[in-house]
């Protein structure tokens, strides 16, 4: 054949092949040359740019999902500011073409840029990886309870995900919980994993010792002096004293009680003079010389019983407190009492004994007391002032021990007064001083403080954390076991997991069986979600002890209300009766104290619901009107509540007829959307109406989407307001922008948006500094239209309701509250407009809530609009259409759904209008 010629006649076997001359390896070469800057090292240095691996350090200690920038090397603290590398744009280009928004957003977070990462990641499809590098830059904006919420969610999807292992060892520890950033760090090191196992290891080795040598050095002090208290004869340690004053100061005044003599006394001086100049008083040493001059022929025995006393824990006899009396011994009568919660004595004997004593620290402890007997007495705003008041003389007096002590006890009943912000900030100042005096108990009970803080506000991950961290410092002490175990139910049960709250109350009751008023409480809930047949017998066990001891009023009715909860299970018409009791001893109350204000409102809830639940639908519209303090309605309306899983809504149609829908399948919480709540074929009663007036019983009544936006309706508060004059006031457009707030909330100002002028009347704007309060409230008086541009901020020490930060008073007052706007008429019966973010917007688990739109329409205001989201600044245009709508005769409800659906048609991106609430 000729192809197998070289030429005529000649063959190729046997003979070498010709040479290939350069021309012909060009095709050969190309596609290598593609692979090899693919993956060779053009890719490399691609990579490097993107990733930033071209150093034997990584730039970021948090790790990323995407592999090729997730490659070990150690980690290592800048000595100074690193300046900022420019991110690659030209190899970003090249990940956008490919679509990979991953890609883009994780060389962002190495490139210290995580709100661009966020924006990335926001249009990348949905994956636990998208999840966990979402959480990275979070954590970069240490917003850590976001984070930590995000990885939790994450890691019970996939518990094993390596990333998100690490950055929730890395958020926990950001947050101070050292001992449970360890133990993740041993679920990294177990994975096995080359370089990341060893550095998990090594971090959570350092963490522990940390640990392990703060809580040693300070149990080694308490021991010490508490021993010293039992036995005269130890030595006395000035060095412990020296590194931990707080806990050496609150025992040392047992060694001067239980001191045998007037010789001991001498031996303690040198102690008293070093904490009383790391105080810096003299007031322990004057203390320590006064009792040596005491005759220890009489006092001697006396200081033996009360040694006894200390040792085995035991409160006082009468008996013993009579002879105290009677003996002059002023500082073991004072011991003997606060050893004695439930003594009773002489009008005034601890503040005279205090007095006389004239030392702050007694005088603090005093104070401390007598807020405890008030809160048991149902005085609770006299309590909150004395604490208040304590803690500023705790300050000027810097004793610090003590104020980390009151911080907690303030945050104890911000919490229990449903003020959050204020608990969270208090308990995190006691925590911060409690740490860095060393002082391990009082930091421990701040961490109790900060999960309550955490609970109510439906803040679970973090809850569950804290919580943690303190059973992690204590594992094998009983109390602390089932103080943990039984909060951890209550979170479980917040999350409708009612299996798993059963396995925490178990576990809270592994070593000590009562499980308190907050057991109590669950077991009635899991009775009727998981129940057992000794659940009644404990419930009414756990009652049956909180009856025995001394407790607030509030607590009183919330363990009454869990009794009526549990006669429901068995007889509606007796359940209904302890409930109505409850509603009728709580009105009295209601001022005083948050506590009969949730036993309250829960039992409204569960009269509501539990009527749903045997279709007793016509009941529901008078429970909830009456809660809601507004008028049954008749026609044209929707009732709504819910408790737990449980939700009952009921419609009544333009006839009056009674359609209702009780629901017990919801497996999770309720979101801030309540779409869907409201089944079609009870929507269909009310498609009819003109519109709709919605009463909605807490928490239902500050979220969105109860009905769809194409009818409509506003939620319906009650007014203390008398009914609007026949004369108006002349028409009168006010404007609060551009407002001057203090510099210390670090707000920017708003302007007001790009609108047409008000369509009549005059025109009052306030702004800048102008815009006070005082002012503020003046001028509403007397406007027809309000128009609020100026930041919604929380702050509960001075209000329940989000307040509108102002410019600040004379005296630096500078929120416009809910409370303020209690006390003033607002004559013209205005449309109000607030422009502030997310004013609507409410913790969301509150069984009360008190809003600014509540207390708008409570002054007098005719209509209050307000959004539970961050609206644009294109909403000027929006709320403009709303107001001419009105103006021109259309009712608040109806204008507010035409403008509504009008957006909906014609602008792009603008659901936001869906989440605007009416409230009239």
């Amino acid at each position: 054949m000729a192809g197998e010629l070289d030429a005529p006649g000649q063959s190729k076997r046997g003979r070498r092949a010709p040479r290939l001359r350069a021309w012909h390896l060009i095709p050969l070469l190309v596609f290598p040359a593609i692979l090899i800057a693919r993956s060779g090292p053009l890719a490399d240095r691609h990579a490097e740019v993107l990733w930033l691996t071209d150093t034997r350090t990584r730039p970021l200690e948090a790790r990323l999902s995407v592999a090729t920038a997730d490659v070990y090397r150690p980690f290592a603290l800048p000595r100074e500011e690193r300046p900022s590398i420019a991110v690659p744009l030209r190899e970003l280009a090249r990940l956008e073409e490919d679509g990979d928004r991953a890609g883009i957003a994780a060389s962002y977070l190495l490139h210290g840029d995580p709100q661009q990462a966020l924006a990335h990641l926001s249009q990348a499809p949905a994956s636990v990886n998208r999840d966990n590098d979402q959480a990275v830059a979070i954590f970069l904006l240490k917003r850590h309870d976001e984070a930590l919420a995000q990885l939790d969610t994450l890691l019970e999807t996939a518990p094993r995900h390596p990333q998100a292992l690490w950055n929730r060892a890395l958020v926990l520890r950001a947050m101070g919980l050292h001992l449970l950033a360890a133990s993740v760090f041993d679920e990294v090191a177990r994975l096995g994993e080359k370089g990341w196992s060893t550095e998990a290891r090594e971090n959570a080795a350092a963490l522990r010792a940390s640990v392990a040598q703060r809580a040693s050095s300070w149990k080694r002090t308490q021991s010490a002096f508490t021993r010293l208290a039992q036995d005269a004869h130890l030595p006395i340690p000035l060095e412990e004293a020296r590194q931990h004053p707080g806990i050496a100061r609150g025992l040392y005044y047992d060694a001067v009680r239980t001191a045998p003599s007037a010789a001991r006394l001498t031996e303690l001086l040198p102690l008293a003079q070093t904490l009383d100049r790391i105080h810096g008083d003299t007031a322990l040493e004057a203390h320590t010389r006064t009792i040596a001059t005491r005759d220890f022929n009489r006092r001697a025995p006396l200081a033996a019983e009360y040694a006894r006393l200390v040792r085995e824990r035991q409160p006082a006899s009468e008996e013993f407190l009579t002879r105290l009396r009677g003996s002059g011994e002023y500082d073991l009568l004072l011991g003997a009492r606060l050893l004695t919660p439930n003594a009773k004595g002489p009008q005034g004997e601890l503040e005279r004994v205090a007095q006389a004593w004239n030392d702050p620290w007694i005088a603090l402890l005093v104070q401390d007391e007598l807020a405890r007997q008030e809160d048991l007495a149902g005085e609770s705003w006299q309590a909150g002032q004395r604490l208040k008041a304590a803690l500023t003389a705790c300050r000027e007096k810097n004793l610090r021990p003590r104020c980390a002590e009151l911080l907690r006890k303030m945050s104890h009943r911000a919490t229990s007064a449903n003020r959050l912000s204020e608990a969270e900030e208090t308990a995190r100042a006691s925590w911060r001083e409690a740490q860095s005096m060393g002082e391990w108990e009082l930091e421990s009970a701040a961490l109790r403080a900060l999960a309550q803080a955490a609970r109510f506000q439906f803040r679970i991950a973090s809850a569950r954390a804290y919580l943690a961290e303190y059973l992690a410092r204590a594992p094998d002490t009983c109390e602390v076991k089932n103080y943990t175990y039984r909060n951890l139910a209550a979170l479980e049960l917040m999350r409708l997991r009612p299996h798993e709250a059963r396995r925490a109350l178990l576990q809270a009751q592994t070593c000590q069986p009562t499980v308190g008023l907050i057991g109590a409480w669950i077991l009635a809930d899991l009775m009727r979600l998981d129940r057992k047949p000794e659940d009644e017998a404990q419930i009414r066990a756990e009652l049956d002890r909180v009856r025995a001891t001394r407790e607030t009023p509030g607590r009183q009715l919330l363990a009454r209300l869990v009794e009526a909860r549990l006669e429901l299970l068995k007889n509606r018409a007796t359940g209904n009766k302890l409930l109505n009791g409850v509603i009728r001893d709580a009105e009295p109350l209601m001022a005083l104290d948050s506590d009969v204000r949730d036993a309250s409102a829960v039992a409204y809830q569960t009269l509501a619901v539990t009527a749903g639940e045997v279709d007793a639908f016509t009941e529901v519209p008078g429970v909830v009107a009456r809660q809601l303090g507004v008028k049954p309605p008749t026609q044209c309306a929707l009732v709504a509540a819910m408790e737990t899983e449980r939700t009952v809504v009921v419609a009544l149609g333009p006839r009056g007829q009674v359609l209702g829908h009780y629901d017990a399948t919801r497996k999770e919480p309720l979101g801030e959307d309540l779409t869907g709540l409201v089944p079609e074929k009870v929507l269909a009663a009310l498609r009819a109406c003109p519109q709709v007036d919605v009463l909605a019983a807490p928490p239902l009544d500050s979220r969105s989407g109860l009905l769809p936006p194409e009818m409509a309706w506003s939620y319906r508060v009650a007014s203390t307001a008398a009914s609007p004059q026949k004369k108006m006031p002349s028409p009168l457009h006010l404007m609060i922008a551009n407002v001057e707030t203090p510099a210390g909330l670090g707000l920017a100002r708003l302007s007001s948006w790009d609108t047409t002028p008000a369509p009549i009347g005059a025109s009052l704007e306030l702004s800048g500094a102008q815009a006070t309060p005082s002012r503020v409230l003046e001028a509403m008086g007397r406007a027809t239209d309000i128009e609020f541009h100026a930041h919604g901020v929380v702050d509960r020490s001075l209000s329940e309701a989000p307040v509108i930060a102002l410019a600040p008073e004379y005296d630096g007052r500078y929120a416009l509250t809910s409370e303020a706007l209690k006390q003033i008429r607002l004559e013209g019966a205005p449309v109000v407009l607030l422009g502030a973010c997310s004013a609507a917007r409410l913790p969301p688990l509150l069984h009360q809530t008190s809003s600014l739109p509540q207390a708008f329409v409570g002054a007098g205001a005719r209509a209050v609009f307000a959004a539970t989201v961050d609206i644009p600044d294109s909403a000027g245009r929006f709320f403009q259409g709303v107001r001419e709508r009105i103006h021109g005769g259309a009712a608040p409800a109806v204008a507010l759904r035409a403008e509504r659906l009008r957006w909906l048609r014609e602008v792009k991106s603008a659901p936001w209008v869906t989440r605007v609430l009416l409230y009239e």
